[in-house]
């Protein structure tokens, strides 16, 4: 499982509404899309939710490679390139993902907390209290779902959450969400992602594993 964002830091006098209306005629595009588990249409606008810039930042968790590459290589993203240039792709592996509360409500708003895992800390047992503390911050009211990923070339943690109402402070990136595209979403394989046994991991759904197969 793959999470997958990329950021347009937009100029300060830009019209957000360009934004709103471009979501608003091709979000729907991805709706059914091969591999995707769901994507977050999510904006930031200077002086709203702390932001001091106008970015389009769209969020990502991928069930599937495949469909990321079909993505990503000829896909809808050179729509993207076509319109603002290549941005940089940041990219995650998903080590756990979670439900809160409000799971069956259409999220309006996002939040990311980013931190570094220390060198001289052991990543299991640090990545073990940080999927806890995802699960603790999803019991909050308003919780939709949340994923926790990790670039192991950099050691970066993203906890990544989406919200029926406002994203927490203690998240300290906010988001507008324009649209959800979410075709696979029930796919997604819920709860600890690592040290688990290959044939759990390769379970179908509704198997012993606990959740959806994933790859």
């Amino acid at each position: 499982m793959h999470a997958m964002q990329y950021e347009i830091t937009l100029p300060a006098d830009y019209d957000m509404g360009i934004i709103r209306e471009r979501v608003a005629t091709r979000g729907h595009l991805l709706d059914d899309f091969g591999g995707l588990g769901l994507k977050v249409y999510g904006i930031r606008e200077r002086g709203v939710d702390g932001s001091t810039l106008n970015q389009y930042s769209p969020f990502y968790l991928w069930h599937d490679e495949a469909g990321m590459n079909a993505f990503l290589f000829g896909g809808p993203f050179s729509g993207i390139v076509d319109s603002f240039g290549r941005p940089v792709v940041q990219h995650w592996t998903v080590l756990g993902f979670e439900e809160g509360p409000a799971f069956g409500t259409p999220p309006v708003t996002a939040g990311k907390h980013v931190v570094s895992i220390p060198a001289e800390t052991d990543p299991v047992a640090f990545l073990g209290e940080t999927l806890d503390g995802l699960r603790e911050h999803l019991r909050q009211d308003g919780a939709h779902s949340g994923a926790l990923a990790v670039d192991p070339r950099t050691w970066q943690v993203v906890r990544y959450s989406l919200w029926a109402g406002e994203a927490p402070e203690s998240d300290e990136v906010r988001y507008r969400i324009l649209h959800l595209s979410s075709p696979h979403l029930d796919e997604l394989r819920r709860g600890q992602q690592w040290d688990q046994p290959i044939s759990a991991a390769n379970s179908t759904p509704g198997s012993a594993s606990g959740g959806p197969a994933g790859h």
